[in-house]
């Protein structure tokens, strides 16, 4: 028996919410709508770029 992959586990997490719930389920159309995974938008790594050029030390100082 194999492990399953996380996007498995996800689905099964979500299927089991939406059948507690009592949540509509999204469509094939809302489902390929969605991003591709890692995707990300242009402006973040510019903004990553641009957060690195004041140097290392505030680029994370919000998250701590």
């Amino acid at each position: 028996m194999t492990t399953p992959t996380p996007a498995q586990r996800a689905r099964r997490v979500i299927g089991i919410t939406v059948i507690a719930w009592d949540v509509k389920r999204p469509g094939a159309h809302a489902v390929a709508r969605r991003a591709p995974h890692g995707h990300r938008p242009a402006c973040v790594p510019r903004r990553l770029r641009a957060a690195a050029a004041f140097g290392p030390a505030p680029l994370l100082a919000h998250s701590w």
